[in-house]
C-alpha cells in the first residue's frame, strides 16, 4: 500500500492544493513546510472526517465562506491497482478503507472576568484542554455465565468443558468475536442442526474426559471444521491462553454460543463493557509510568458527560515538555485503540517542534514502538507527522535517516551548481582540504591558487583560485538580494559565513589576534573568541548560524540543498542577509 498524492479544496487556509506524496507505510513520513503554509489546514482537513462525510467547523471554511464546500481527495496504489478515495458533503469512500487520527496543541487560551473593588478586570491564561479518551462510556453489562450452570446445560458429557470464565474478561479476544463472528448463522437451520447433531454425539460417548476428547479429535473435527462460522470462532478461541487444544477450543465455542443467545443484544453491550475497562486500565497505567509531574495525573470518569477524560494541571503548573509528552503520550494511547482497520492514517500536527533533546527521544521511542507493533499486527501505518523543521534535525535527534521519508509540501525551485557540490563532497581530500578550509570555506585575507589539485579531483581548475571562487560566491549572493530565483542556495551558505568573518576581523586592530581569529576552526569559534577579547558581536551573526553552520558538509543519503533553499524564501532570514552585506 502506498499514498500517492492527497488533495485538499476549500479547508481553513487552502482553497486547492495537490499534493505528490508516494507515502510509505510503517515509517516516519515527514512533510516539511514553512510556518504559514497550511499544515494546521492540512490537518484539519484529516480531522474532519467522519464516518459517512466531511464535516467541517464554521471557523474551518476557507476564507470563512461556508459556500466554499470542502473536498479531500486521496489516490492510493496497492497489489489490485490504482485508486481515488474522497470525502465531502454527502460520501467518505477513505474511511472505508482507512481509520484516520489526528493528534495536535492540546492548549487552550482562557479568559476568566474577576470583580475586584466594582472593577471587572479579565485575567487570561493558558490551559491544557481535557483530553477526552473514551467519547462514550458503555453501559455496565455483565455476561451472564457460570461454569457449573453451563455444564448441566450441555447435557450429559458436560463435564468435558473447559472452565472460560477468564476469556470473558479478556478485552482483545472478545473484542475479535463481537466483529469477526456472525452469531446470527449459528441460528440458521443447517448450521442448528449440525451442531445440535454434534453436541447430541458427544453427550452419548461414554468414558473419562480425556477419552471423550479423544474421540472427538479423532472422529469429528474434520466435520466441526467444515462449519465455517463456528470453525472461526473457534479459531479465536484457539489463541487464547488458557485454551490448550483444538477440542478444548471446540468445547469453548459451544459455551459462547449459548452465552450469546441468552444475552442477545446484551452480548455485545458486555463486550463493549470489558473493553472500556481494558482501556481505562491500560491509560492509567501507562499515564502513571510516564508522569514526571508532582501533580496526580490519571483519567476518571465524567459523570456529566459520561465520558472517560483526563484533566490536566494548568499550563503554568507544570513544564512545557511534561505537558507535550504527557497529552502526546496520552492521545497516541487513544490511537491506537481506535485503529481497528487494517490501513491506518497518524497525523502529528507539529506538537514535537518545540520538545528539548530528552523529550524528542521520548517522541522517537513512542512512534517507532507503535511503528513495530502495528507492522506486527499487519497493518499498514503511516505516521505523518506536519513539521516546519530541517529533516536533519530529526535524523540528529531522533530517527534513523535511513527510515525516514521526507516530503517537502512546498516547491522551492533552486538551481544547484554542481561543480560546488563536488567541492564540498571533495573537501576532506588530503591533497587540498587544509587549504580549502583556510582559504574556500571560511574568510583569509590571503589568497592562493591550487588550480593544479583541483584538476586532479575533477574540481573547477578556475576554482582552485581562491579569488575567482570567491568572485562566483559574491555573485550568487547578489542574484539572491536581487531577488533573483536563479541564486545557488550553498553559495549563499559561503557567503554568510565568510562576510561575517571578515566583518569580524576587521574589528580586531592588533594582528597578533587576528591570527589567532583566523586560527579558530568553525565560524562559533571564532565569534566566541572574539567576545573572549573584548569584541561585541552582533546577535544577527550568531543567529545565522543556521544558514552557514550544517551544509557545508556533505551527507549522503539526504537532500542536502532544499532545506537550506527553503529557510532562504524566509523574508526575515533574508533581510537578516541584507543587513550583513549593506
Amino acid at each position: 500500500m502506498k499514498i500517492k498524492s492527497i488533495e485538499i479544496t476549500n479547508v481553513k487556509g487552502i482553497g486547492n492544493k495537490a499534493f505528490r506524496l508516494d507515502l510509505l507505510p510503517n515509517k516516519p513520513n515527514l512533510l516539511v513546510a514553512p510556518n504559514g503554509f497550511g499544515k494546521s489546514s492540512f490537518s484539519i482537513g484529516f480531522d474532519s472526517l467522519k464516518r459517512a462525510k466531511i464535516e467541517l467547523d464554521t471557523k474551518n471554511y476557507h476564507q470563512n465562506n461556508d459556500a466554499n464546500r470542502p473536498l479531500l481527495s486521496m489516490v492510493v496504489e496497492d497489489a489490485t491497482g490504482t485508486r481515488t478515495l474522497l470525502a465531502n458533503d454527502t460520501t467518505n469512500t477513505i474511511s472505508n478503507e482507512f481509520d484516520v487520527f489526528v493528534i495536535n496543541s492540546q492548549l487552550m487560551a482562557k479568559a476568566t472576568k474577576m470583580n475586584i473593588g466594582g472593577n471587572v478586570i479579565v485575567k487570561s491564561s493558558l490551559e491544557i484542554s481535557p483530553t477526552v479518551l473514551v467519547p462514550t462510556i458503555p453501559p455496565k453489562v455483565a455476561f451472564s455465565y457460570n461454569s457449573g450452570d453451563a455444564k448441566k446445560a450441555f447435557g450429559a458429557n458436560g463435564k468435558i468443558l473447559p472452565n472460560i470464565s477468564n476469556a470473558f474478561n479478556c478485552a482483545p479476544l472478545l473484542w475479535d468475536i463481537a466483529n469477526e463472528v456472525d452469531f446470527s448463522k449459528f441460528g440458521q437451520v443447517k448450521n442448528s442442526k449440525s451442531l445440535n447433531d454434534l453436541k447430541a454425539e458427544i453427550n452419548a460417548q461414554t468414558g473419562t474426559s480425556d477419552t471423550i476428547k479423544n474421540w472427538i479429535e479423532t472422529n469429528k473435527k474434520a466435520e466441526i471444521q467444515s462449519i465455517g462460522e463456528f470453525s472461526k470462532l473457534a479459531d479465536f478461541l484457539r489463541k487464547f491462553d488458557e485454551i490448550k487444544t483444538d477440542v478444548d477450543s471446540y468445547l469453548a465455542a459451544f459455551q459462547i454460543i449459548e452465552v450469546a443467545n441468552a444475552m442477545a443484544a446484551n452480548f455485545k453491550k458486555a463486550v463493549n463493557y470489558v473493553c472500556y475497562l481494558d482501556d481505562k486500565a491500560y491509560y492509567e497505567k501507562t499515564i502513571s509510568n510516564f508522569n514526571t509531574t508532582r501533580h496526580t495525573i490519571r483519567p476518571k470518569e465524567d459523570k456529566k458527560h459520561n465520558s472517560l477524560i483526563v484533566e490536566w494541571p494548568k499550563a503554568h503548573e507544570i513544564s512545557n515538555g511534561q505537558r507535550d509528552v504527557l497529552s502526546f503520550i496520552s492521545m497516541l494511547m487513544k490511537a491506537k485503540r481506535n485503529f481497528r482497520q487494517r490501513n491506518c492514517i497518524l497525523i502529528i500536527d507539529e506538537i514535537f517542534d518545540y520538545l528539548d533533546d530528552a523529550n524528542l527521544i521520548s517522541f522517537q521511542y513512542f512512534i517507532t514502538t507503535m511503528i513495530e507493533e502495528m507492522k506486527s499486527q499487519g497493518k499498514n501505518f503511516f505516521p505523518i507527522l506536519m513539521t516546519h523543521l530541517d529533516p536533519l534535525f530529526f535524523n540528529h535527534f531522533c530517527f534513523n535517516r535511513h527510515k525516514i521519508k521526507v516530503v517537502y509540501l512546498k516547491d522551492v525551485p533552486y538551481h544547484s551548481n554542481p561543480n560546488l557540490v563536488k567541492l564540498i563532497k571533495k573537501r576532506e581530500d588530503t591533497t587540498i582540504q587544509q587549504n580549502v578550509d583556510k582559504h574556500h570555506f571560511h574568510f583569509e585575507p590571503t589568497s592562493i591558487n591550487i588550480s593544479a589539485e583541483f584538476t586532479a579531483l575533477g574540481l573547477l581548475a578556475s576554482w582552485g583560485d581562491s579569488i575567482r571562487f570567491h568572485l562566483f560566491i559574491e555573485g550568487e549572493v547578489q542574484k539572491y538580494l536581487n531577488d533573483q530565483t536563479d541564486y545557488d542556495p550553498l553559495a549563499i551558505c559561503f557567503g554568510v559565513r565568510v562576510r561575517i568573518e571578515k566583518l569580524i576581523h576587521q574589528q580586531i586592530a592588533d594582528p597578533a589576534k587576528q591570527l589567532l581569529f583566523l586560527a579558530e576552526h568553525g565560524t562559533k569559534k571564532k565569534l566566541d573568541y572574539c567576545e573572549t577579547i573584548g569584541h561585541s558581536v552582533p546577535e544577527i551573526y550568531y543567529l545565522l548560524g543556521i544558514i552557514y553552520n550544517d551544509r557545508l558538509h556533505w551527507r549522503e543519503g539526504i537532500d542536502n540543498v532544499r532545506p537550506v533553499a527553503i529557510k532562504l524564501e524566509n523574508l526575515t532570514i533574508k533581510n537578516l542577509i541584507r543587513e550583513i552585506f549593506n
